[in-house]
């Protein structure tokens, strides 16, 4: 079995890997597509070896979160021959740069067969954080008005349709080559932050998210309305903006799915069906081309997910 392992702090295929074990509550699924994500690379570099090791993850695979392909093995919920996407755990799991992964059936759900795995495969973590964030982190309404922060990237491409789905309002931050396609996925406004950089903004706002991982609070606090909540996409620069929480109105607060959820991610793939929500791909390389596929990742203007195929 081929698979992406990390060796001196790099990702190398490798052709005889073995086949994972199924545990108690899940089922081997052979993939067909998987995402490339900057946690893969801070995993590949060894940024969380210590919380591997704590989480006893002794699996050779160390990157790869989201995917989508057909089950292998009966399980309870799900028979050989479905077709399914999903997710796994983020330290406790085998992971998905592999042809097979043994995964556990909560973090999957069966996809339609009008769409294809490398929509799937970019669908699932972008979506369920997105919509984790934007309806268990906080309450919005008609009246809410949300300013996302990186919104062309595998998140934000989500949390801008998902936030519009509560009537919300939604604000989005990109580059110019991209308001176009915003707009079209249901931003009431697109701003490209080359012109207007994030210090020049008036308005104020319910709900800030930051997808770029660039931010801190003290940089957002401005454009928060007295009650409002700033969500950065990584915890690891904000431990003070969280202890603080207990002393001020406005709140940080960090969107993680750590648990698997595919009643959610059902919910998500039928709203995909019916038209409801688009999927976004920037672009697709076959997986023995992983190099380039983390090349574009790497490059600034990407809208969407990066996608390995297997075949």
């Amino acid at each position: 079995m081929k698979g992406l392992v990390a060796e001196n702090r790099q990702l190398v295929i490798k052709h005889d890997l073995n086949m994972p074990l199924v545990g108690e509550g899940e089922v081997l699924v052979q993939v067909k597509s998987t995402t490339i994500n900057l946690i893969d690379l801070e995993f590949a570099k060894g940024k969380y070896d210590l919380f591997l090791k704590l989480a006893r993850n002794n699996y050779t695979v160390k990157t790869g979160i989201e995917f989508s392909g057909l089950v292998a093995t009966d399980g309870q919920a799900f028979k050989k021959g479905d077709r399914v996407f999903g997710y796994v755990n983020l330290l406790k799991s085998d992971k998905t740069h592999q042809e097979f992964v043994s995964v556990n059936e909560q973090y999957i759900a069966k996809m339609p067969s009008t769409l294809s795995f490398s929509h799937a495969a970019a669908l699932a973590l972008g979506a369920l954080t997105s919509y984790v964030a934007l309806n268990e982190l906080v309450n919005l309404t008609s009246n809410s008005k949300v300013l996302i922060i990186g919104a062309s990237g595998g998140l934000g491409v989500y949390a801008i349709q998902i936030t519009k789905r509560t009537g919300a309002n939604v604000t989005a931050l990109t580059s110019d080559n991209h308001l176009q396609f915003l707009k079209s996925l249901g931003a009431d406004d697109v701003i490209d932050y080359h012109a207007s950089p994030l210090e020049s903004l008036k308005e104020k706002y319910d709900v800030i998210l930051d997808l770029s991982n660039t931010k801190l609070y003290k940089q957002v606090k401005h454009l928060l309305v007295s009650y409002g909540v700033f969500i950065p996409a990584e915890p690891n620069k904000h431990f003070l903006s969280f202890v603080m929480n207990a002393f001020r109105k406005q709140k940080t607060k960090y969107l993680y799915v750590d648990k698997g959820d595919s009643t959610k991610l059902t919910q998500i793939v039928n709203w995909v069906a019916q038209g409801e929500i688009q999927t976004c791909v920037d672009s697709e390389f076959l997986f023995e081309d992983y190099q380039s596929a983390i090349s574009r990742f790497l490059q600034k203007g990407r809208c969407g997910r990066v996608v390995l195929n297997f075949e």
